[in-house]
């Protein structure tokens, strides 16, 4: 996306922020900077810099170089890494995704009393990719604005809550086992850079599996967008009523991760690119998690109500209680 006059401001702001916080970080190694840079951007985006000026660049900023980032992730790892997930990565991965939106959707409509769209909204965004799933599957679905509003808060404000929570309990539960730990925050968070963010807060080798794990459900999203909307023009399935068409989109940064993977695995690149790719990804995180800090804003907790912070928090607990199980039984 171009960078607008207007957004300068905010991308100065957020990019100031990660390197004031990577120059910190030494200062206070329990939280490093990826830490420093959320908590430091949650205060200031709700008081100092709380006004529009800064809105456009700090959203420009969270979620365009983070992207970049995965993408020369590629560099760092191989075939081979992904062979450490084995068969049981993959059922894991497919079997989670299908637990939360079969529960999603069943507690939203039994317990919450939400709309079939939005429920099928928190199940997307939850099961697959935060906000970029809820834009994929919304106009599949018929969903309308307010619907997407309120599933994007909402999924944004629990994916801010996985990445204060799992960095804490995941090694705690898995006795700091990287590729567990890796599959418990790559199988649940639910933005790409959320999962990023929440797994530097533990290690970098955290970062590359939960990454893998992670793009295991971004390239699931074509099959989410088919079945929901197959799913949304059954209960419309009336006379006179005109289905809804969409289309898939494969995000830039997923096709670039593979082509890089690829080629790194067949040794075309130096191994000075996996050691600069990794410390410009690493950097693009701390941005990532300045930029979540600054643009958590009260009212985003406030427009999702109270009714939509209980579904969320309902969801989450589900998920991370569905991943341990399922960690427990196939990897462990």
């Amino acid at each position: 996306m171009a960078i607008k006059q207007e957004m300068v401001p905010g991308i100065i702001l957020t990019i100031g922020l990660a390197l004031v916080a990577k120059m910190l970080a030494p200062w206070v190694p329990q939280l490093g900077a990826e830490a420093l840079a959320m908590l430091i951007g949650i205060g200031l985006g709700n008081t100092i810099f709380a006004g529009r000026t800064w809105d456009s660049g700090v959203k420009w900023a969270e979620k365009y170089p983070i992207e970049i980032g995965i993408a020369l992730l590629g560099l760092t790892i191989t075939l081979n890494t992904i062979e450490q997930l084995g068969w049981t990565g993959f059922l894991f991965v497919l079997l989670q995704m299908t637990a939360t939106i079969v529960f999603v959707m069943w507690v939203g409509g039994r317990i919450f009393k939400v709309s079939p769209q939005t429920a099928m909204l928190m199940g997307a965004g939850n099961a697959v990719c935060g906000s970029s799933a809820i834009a994929s599957v919304a106009p599949a679905i018929g969903a309308n604005d307010d619907q997407r509003r309120t599933s994007v808060a909402t999924v944004s404000l629990m994916g801010v809550i996985l990445l204060l929570v799992l960095p804490v309990i995941g090694p705690k539960l898995l006795g700091h086992d990287n590729l567990l730990v890796g599959a418990l925050i790559g199988g649940t968070v639910q933005s790409v850079g959320q999962v990023v963010g929440t797994a530097a807060l533990v290690n970098p080798s955290v970062v590359t599996y939960a990454t893998l794990f992670k793009m295991l459900r971004v390239i699931m999203l074509s099959v989410v967008v088919i079945v929901l909307a197959n799913h949304a023009n059954k209960l419309r399935d009336e006379p006179g009523t005109t289905k809804t068409k969409f289309k898939l989109n494969v995000p830039w940064f997923v096709i670039a991760f593979v082509v890089f993977m690829l080629l790194n695995s067949f040794s075309v690149f130096p191994h000075i690119y996996g050691t600069f790719a990794k410390s410009i990804s690493g950097f693009f995180g701390v941005v990532n998690l300045a930029g979540i800090g600054l643009n958590l804003r009260w009212s985003t907790i406030k427009s999702s109500g109270g009714k939509f912070v209980g579904y969320g928090l309902v969801i989450i607990i589900f998920q991370v209680a569905v991943a341990l199980l399922l960690i427990y039984t196939l990897m462990h």
